[in-house]
């Protein structure tokens, strides 16, 4: 059954309401959360702090491109894109029991060569026009499920997932669900994820 994956956004749910969010994202059952700040830099105090949550909630915390940062905080899983590092240097620096996603936009060579260098999951989107990334290139849902039967790892989709489309992600039978938007919408972040998880075939 497909998870929800939650990033966090810098304008969404800025530094001084973060770790609200975040208690509030783990108390709903979500067992995969990205920290990811686009905008402003990344803060080290807030970033501790919210590892220590995801450790309270046996959550798994990501740091979203900075193998460096990561490492530096002591979380144990980052996600890597193409202008990041790449997955062999990112593996050498973090070792071989750090938890490693990739994104593989819509290629599924990307991802077999992601798969051959140990990553421990693969993304690919944008599944449908993103709000957090207007320019991202997009992928079909058809990429979702040729991956999960190409290969024997955790598939992500990434990319304009909501309330009203979540149901045709899981029907592709993506491992993981990617969202961003969609939680810190209008109603409070636990009603959002409430309704998005009932959307989950």
């Amino acid at each position: 059954m497909s998870e929800i994956y939650a990033l966090s956004d810098d304008i969404l749910s800025p530094d001084d309401i973060i770790l609200q969010h975040v208690e509030d994202i783990l108390q709903s059952g979500i067992k995969y959360y990205q920290y990811r700040c686009k905008r402003f830099n990344k803060n080290e105090d807030i970033a501790r702090e919210i590892l220590c949550l995801c450790n309270d909630y046996n959550a798994r915390f990501i740091i979203n491109d900075d193998i460096v940062f990561a490492k530096r905080i002591g979380a144990k899983s980052v996600h890597i894109g193409k202008k990041d590092v790449n997955l062999q240097d990112a593996r050498k620096f973090l070792g071989k029991d750090f938890f490693i996603g990739v994104s593989c936009y819509d290629s599924l060579e990307l991802a077999k060569e992601a798969v051959e260098n140990g990553a421990d999951y693969i993304a690919f989107g944008s599944i449908f026009p993103s709000l957090t990334k207007p320019d991202a290139g997009s992928a079909s849902l058809d990429v979702i499920t040729q991956a999960k039967s190409m290969f024997n790892i955790s598939v992500c989709a990434i990319g304009g997932i909501n309330e009203t489309n979540i149901s045709k992600v899981s029907e592709a039978k993506a491992d993981l669900i990617a969202i961003v938007n969609a939680i810190y919408g209008s109603n409070s972040i636990k009603e959002n994820i409430l309704n998005l998880q009932n959307k989950i075939n």
